[in-house]
């Protein structure tokens, strides 16, 4: 700064008027929404795991965390202080933050306290039960497994010759295709 202010100083301009005119066209550069867009495009390319890490943190499901990382976008485009580098990470971290949150209440209110058939006592209902989940249940979980274990039983018990013919048509063969692959008959 101080060989900016000396060289100004040569060219018959005072700092103070310097100074001025410098601020006042970091202020305009900031504050051009091109500008605007520029800073936040450069600072998603470089933090945008961590500001989805940070909604996905504090959100109860993906779809939440990409509500509030959405949110979060929209208020740095449009509401952004004219800062730079790591101050403005951690504002976006911070925003972020309570986007989340705010989706969070949201979505937490909307549950609110649902009814589940023969629990009386509210200590004992857990709110994210309610919540539409892709995952098949545990029941379902157990029925997946028990029939995989029946069917790794169930080819053990084939013959070799069997095992190979059920491969075959698993692979997409017709039982005339397979006859021909063998040698056997249709039988």
């Amino acid at each position: 700064m101080s060989s900016e202010v000396s060289r100004l100083r040569l060219l018959g301009e005072t700092s103070d008027r310097a100074e001025a005119r410098s601020q006042e066209e970091s202020d305009a550069a900031v504050g051009s929404p091109e500008s605007r867009k520029r800073a936040a495009s450069a600072l998603i390319e470089t933090h945008d795991r961590v500001f989805r890490r940070t909604a996905r943190r504090y959100s109860i499901c993906a779809d939440d965390a990409e509500d509030a990382y959405q949110r979060a976008l929209e208020i740095l485009l449009t509401k952004a202080p004219p800062i730079e580098g790591d101050s403005l990470v951690r504002w976006m971290q911070t925003v972020t933050k309570r986007e989340a949150l705010a989706v969070r209440r949201l979505r937490e209110r909307l549950l609110g306290s649902p009814r589940i058939p023969g629990v009386e006592d509210i200590d004992e209902r857990d709110p994210l039960d309610s919540i539409a989940s892709d995952r098949p249940e545990p029941e379902d979980r157990a029925g997946s497994r028990e029939r995989v274990t029946r069917s790794r039983e169930a080819l053990r018990a084939l013959k070799p010759q069997e095992l190979r013919a059920l491969t075959l048509k698993a692979e997409g063969y017709s039982y005339a295709e397979i006859g021909e692959i063998t040698g056997w008959t249709y039988t």
